[in-house]
């Protein structure tokens, strides 16, 4: 744990599609656990059925130019063994093999590694006081709803059954600093190893932490998962500004926010980062 390994696969372009509806991110992580039953059939079960956070993020396929016949595109891996199984069969490709993606077919040209220790995001992060950031693919984040319960009662939380009948959850198509933070927090919590103050970020999170300074231009967009299928998703794109206001600022908790956010580069965030959405580009100021 503590260690991101990103791979970027540049390659030629055999065959498109034109006009495709479906959204390529959602052809990369296919593709992931396509490879993955070839290589470790119950790992990519397990993987597959998992009803929690996922150890992987994708980007969509980008073209380097609207003409190119090149594109590119990443894979982020947040588990040292699936790290080591991806990255072991995708460099063994022998020479012109052919990635098929149904919307188009792909053969690798050039595959670059890049390994990021979590520890030192955290050892080198500064203390920002502002920052922004370009939400580059279709953005969206789950928000449970959980009624309120008596702080006196006997019963655990967890065996409660007036809470298990309230609890409902929604999607947000919007930039809310806290579900951000908090989604990225527990992407940390899951896969780094590496300890912060948790508790106390989520609270301060609370108390109005970090603010939305400005939102020049914003716009939602829906995805559809399958052309056929009616099956959806309605995230949004553009250029967030956000600020630390001085009444609440905390120079520890800015530094956590810092390696939060860089490590959300790699990770993405909110819902459906498997598939491409949630990309991030981020733009500190201290």
């Amino acid at each position: 744990m503590g260690l991101i390994t990103q791979l970027t696969i540049k390659s030629a372009i055999i065959n498109e599609v034109k006009k495709q509806k479906t959204f390529t991110g959602f052809k990369i992580r296919g593709l992931i656990y396509k490879i993955l039953r070839e290589v470790d059939e119950d790992l990519a079960t397990k993987l597959h059925e998992a009803k929690k956070l996922a150890p992987i993020a994708v980007t969509p396929i980008y073209k380097e130019r609207k003409t190119s016949h090149t594109a590119y595109m990443k894979i982020t891996i947040l588990d040292e063994k699936l790290s080591q199984k991806l990255s072991n069969y995708i460099l063994k490709l022998p020479l012109g093999s052919i990635l098929n993606l149904d919307v188009l077919k792909l053969q690798p040209l050039e595959v670059s590694i890049v390994c990021i220790d979590t520890k030192k995001l955290v050892k080198n992060a500064e203390p920002i006081t502002k920052f922004s950031i370009i939400f580059k693919t279709p953005t969206l984040f789950r928000q449970s709803f959980i009624r309120a319960c008596c702080p006196y009662c006997p019963i655990p939380k967890t065996t409660c059954p007036h809470i298990s009948k309230a609890k409902h959850y929604r999607y947000v198509p919007m930039p809310d600093p806290y579900l951000m933070l908090r989604n990225l927090l527990r992407l940390w919590k899951a896969f780094t190893g590496v300890n912060l103050k948790f508790k106390e970020y989520v609270e301060w999170l609370l108390l109005g932490g970090i603010a939305i300074a400005g939102i020049p231009k914003l716009k939602t967009i829906r995805i559809y998962e399958h052309p056929t299928i009616p099956k959806w998703s309605v995230g949004f794109i553009g250029k967030v500004y956000f600020n630390l206001p001085e009444d609440t600022y905390n120079e520890e908790l800015a530094k956590t926010t810092d390696a939060l956010l860089r490590f959300g580069e790699y990770s993405n965030v909110g819902a459906n980062r498997t598939a491409g959405f949630g990309v991030i580009k981020y733009q500190p100021k201290i």
